[in-house]
């Protein structure tokens, strides 16, 4: 299902300037991202404030590690969950972003407007999250069509 410009438009109008400015800065579509920039146009927000309230909610969740930055998206939250829980077995701080939006609003079409669930990882990380990325996309942590899990 395709998300029209008249769905993004009403999403976008009920988001906060703070809101709005965050995800006017998050990888959006082509139509979603002049979507949210005529609303804050409109509003007459300017995406200079948007810096300052990125500085102020960089998160840390790894102590010394830097803040969050999106490693990859998956228009699915549970492929988002499937991968940082990879991310995690190897070390990595990954926290999935998003995916709580994208269930509240109880369907799929939403997450297009969000880009899907975001899978974030501390910045000294994000290159060894790439490696870990590739692999995963390459079928490298895949399950064999015979696996068994109850084989001991």
């Amino acid at each position: 299902m395709e998300v029209t410009r008249e769905q993004l438009e009403a999403q976008f109008l009920e988001l906060s300037d703070q809101e709005l400015l965050l995800r006017c800065g998050s990888d959006l579509t082509e139509l979603a991202r002049d979507v949210a920039l005529a609303e804050a146009a409109r509003r007459g927000v300017t995406l200079a404030a948007r810096a300052a309230i990125h500085d102020a909610e960089a998160v840390e969740v790894a102590h010394g590690h830097g803040p969050l930055c999106i490693c990859t998206r998956f228009l699915l939250p549970m492929d988002a969950s499937i991968f940082a829980a990879r991310l995690q077995a190897e070390g990595i701080a990954a926290r999935v972003m998003d995916s709580d939006t994208i269930y509240a609003n109880g369907a799929f079409h939403t997450s297009l407007g969000l880009g899907g669930a975001r899978v974030m990882v501390p910045e000294s990380q994000l290159a060894e999250s790439q490696r870990i990325l590739a692999a995963f996309n390459a079928g490298e942590y895949a399950l064999d069509d015979d696996f068994d899990p109850n084989a001991g």
